[in-house]
């Protein structure tokens, strides 16, 4: 069987989110037989060593990269890639080629500083015995795709189906909304399990494995408030965030918390609280299956409108970034005040997807290939 290939990345900027649900999707199509060959360029927090425990992973060279401080939207994305796209794909090329590697059955890209030029370069160079079918997973819908498949997770509103009508080829089967979000298999074991919240004792914090605005560091602080010690708190940072120490150093102090490294799975957390506080990003929908009421505070600005939608459908409560310490504090007091809030928002977000996105994804590309 032709491998399939994914080019994805990580770094402090990009967050770990884009190689860790193309690692759910790569084990998902890994356990029905597939052979996973990922394409990553080296930089700082790659997470490379983690795929290479698994997967064969080829690098592309570590390139300088642009300075991002004061970019914004496309020009910031480019800058994440370290190169232009052009030389990207000749590396990739080059790499597959120098590994052997010379056809596929598919192409998976999950890269925002990627677009239909790469694609198209990249697909003519796979194409010497037959193309291979191209798989894009977006969540911006800012630019063109030459995709056969296209994945995005997020919900939108009514805006949800009609995001990407002119960025895709007509052919192109769109994936939309959370019921494909690409879980791990214990979410759709724990979803139909997991009851809906009525008390809050117990809180789980996560921002992301690096939180570079410690917005991990100022929830707690704000938990420290008498009116909140009683409740418990579990955080989650990884080893690489700048905030670790000035974290680890607040959950010595607080009763009741504990601090935890960047697990494996979130999901027994999840499954244990009562109510969470984080980020936007793929954990909305790890948190959504198992019916965790959350407070989210959009770390990135693509996180802000599916958040707002979100909100809209009663599924998680917004946090004001810039008054983030106060706005937080009042709406943890609104909730212990009134707990409807938490039992119902457990039953709308659970509505939202129940895990088995990773095996639909999964599905759609060996039934195209049969």
């Amino acid at each position: 069987m032709n491998p399939i290939l994914i080019r994805c990345d990580a770094s402090p900027s990009i967050g770990s989110g884009h190689v860790m649900r193309c690692r759910t999707l790569a084990r998902e199509l890994s356990r029905r037989g597939a052979a996973i060959t990922f394409l990553c360029r080296r930089q700082h927090g790659d997470l490379i060593g983690l795929l290479e425990q698994e997967f064969q992973v080829l690098t592309l060279p570590q390139q300088p990269l642009a300075a991002a401080e004061g970019l914004q939207d496309r020009e910031l994305y480019r800058a994440w890639l370290g190169c232009n796209q052009e030389q990207d794909a000749t590396e990739s090329l080059q790499a597959l080629d120098q590994a052997g590697i010379r056809s596929a059955s598919w192409l998976v890209v999950d890269h925002y500083g990627l677009d239909a030029a790469w694609e198209a370069q990249m697909l003519g160079g796979l194409a010497a015995a037959a193309a291979p079918r191209l798989l894009v997973i977006d969540d911006l819908a800012d630019r063109p795709h030459e995709a056969d498949l296209l994945l995005d997770q997020n919900f939108f509103g009514a805006a949800t189906d009609a995001r990407y009508a002119a960025l895709v080829p007509g052919y192109c089967r769109q994936l939309l909304g959370p019921h494909y979000a690409l879980l791990g298999p214990e979410y759709a074991l724990l979803h139909p399990l997991v009851p809906p919240r009525t008390e809050l004792q117990r809180v789980l914090v996560f921002f992301g494995g690096v939180d570079p605005a410690n917005l991990t560091g100022q929830a707690l602080e704000t938990l420290w408030a008498p009116e909140l010690s009683h409740l418990a708190v579990d955080v989650v940072l990884g080893l690489q965030s700048p905030h670790r120490q000035t974290v680890a150093e607040l959950v010595a102090h607080r009763p009741h918390t504990t601090l935890h490294n960047q697990l494996p799975s979130l999901a027994g957390l999840i499954a244990r609280a009562d109510l969470a506080i984080g980020a936007g990003g793929s954990t909305t929908w790890e948190r959504a299956c198992l019916g965790l009421p959350s407070l989210v505070a959009p770390i990135a600005a693509n996180q802000r409108e599916g958040a707002v939608a979100l909100e809209e459908k009663r599924c998680l409560l917004l946090i004001n970034n810039h008054t983030f310490v106060e706005s937080l504090r009042h709406s943890l007091i609104s909730i212990i005040a009134d707990l409807d809030w938490l039992f119902s928002t457990s039953i709308e977000s659970v509505k939202l997807t129940d895990g088995c996105g990773s095996k639909l994804i999964s599905e759609h590309m060996t039934q195209w290939n049969d």
